[in-house]
């Protein structure tokens, strides 16, 4: 009987789309994202938990983006009226894209950017900065 192999293709870096301010991040250098739940044991007597108890959900995750692409959209925060990009709430939609066109995409609800770094050191080629940011929601495959 012969052995029947499968590549299964795996999405890859060149495969990602996201997309910020309507318009896609041109010098994103990385995301991720992820959702929360607090959980913990309910315990009563003995050594064994009784439980799980569920709490709160929450979505967070970095932004990975180039100086460029942060200063322009720092640039369209202010240009919106905003005092910089620390005071927008947005959404982000990211796409993965296969060679033979399947896709999934990914919604983040209302997120905001917790901190605006900026800074370069001796030999960087490039300077790219990580963005942390809290969402209100993150739909998978919509």
């Amino acid at each position: 009987m012969r052995k029947v192999i499968i590549n299964q293709r795996e999405y890859a870096y060149g495969d990602i789309s996201v997309y910020a301010f309507g318009q896609n991040i041109g010098g994103l250098r990385g995301i991720d994202y992820k959702l929360s739940k607090a959980k913990d044991y309910v315990r009563g007597a003995g050594r064994n938990p009784r439980g799980i108890q569920h709490g709160e959900r929450s979505a967070e995750g970095t932004l990975t983006i180039l100086q460029s692409e942060l200063d322009a959209m720092n640039r369209t925060a202010r240009a919106k009226g905003y005092d910089d990009l620390l005071d927008v709430d947005f959404d982000i939609v990211v796409s993965y894209v296969t060679a033979g066109g399947v896709v999934t995409t990914d919604k983040i609800h209302t997120a905001s950017i917790k901190e605006l770094p900026k800074g370069m050191k001796t030999g960087d080629l490039f300077s790219e900065h990580a963005l942390p940011f809290i969402a209100l929601g993150i739909e998978y495959d919509v």
